[in-house]
């Protein structure tokens, strides 16, 4: 791992609410020790645009902003969310009364419910549970990207930019 204290994730308000009920306030999280691996302020990394948070958050919030309702990443995000909520009711995290509440909330929501939210993680608590994204998985196989699976609110916070 590196010598970073703090780690950042975008999530969206949706997957937010599911988490926090649904999910006992366990949150996924995808993430970088960079906010904005592009910044002059940024050592010489690797994360592109689709693992970069600050551009993730940016390009979604534009896409929230203008009402684009063929959004593509909006698309993935409730795909995303089905996905989990499919693994969760397997894995006997949640009934199928729960599983079917949620497809109809993530198909029923409005554009605004998939406004982004950034986490700001630090490195501390969560160190027993951040886990490396393998090479073949990561948005560039030279990147610093990384997966918590299981993330407790206490452990984040989260913020509108």
């Amino acid at each position: 791992m590196n010598n970073k204290r703090i780690y950042y994730s975008c999530s969206t308000w949706l997957s937010y609410y599911v988490c926090e009920r649904y999910y006992g306030s366990n949150h996924y999280a995808w993430c970088s020790p960079f906010f904005d691996a592009f910044s002059s302020l940024s050592p010489c990394n690797s994360v592109p645009p689709s693992s970069n948070p600050r551009d993730i958050y940016w390009n979604l919030k534009r896409e929230i902003d203008a009402g684009d309702l063929h959004s593509k990443k909006v698309r993935d995000i409730r795909r995303g969310i089905l996905k989990g909520a499919a693994f969760k009711r397997k894995d006997g995290t949640i009934s199928d009364d729960e599983y079917l509440e949620i497809i109809d909330i993530v198909t029923t929501s409005q554009l605004v419910k998939f406004s982004p939210l950034m986490f700001v993680i630090p490195v501390q608590p969560v160190a027993g549970l951040i886990q490396r994204v393998v090479v073949k998985r990561r948005a560039n196989p030279l990147s610093e990207e990384y997966i918590i699976e299981k993330l407790p609110r206490d452990f984040f916070d989260a913020c509108e930019l």
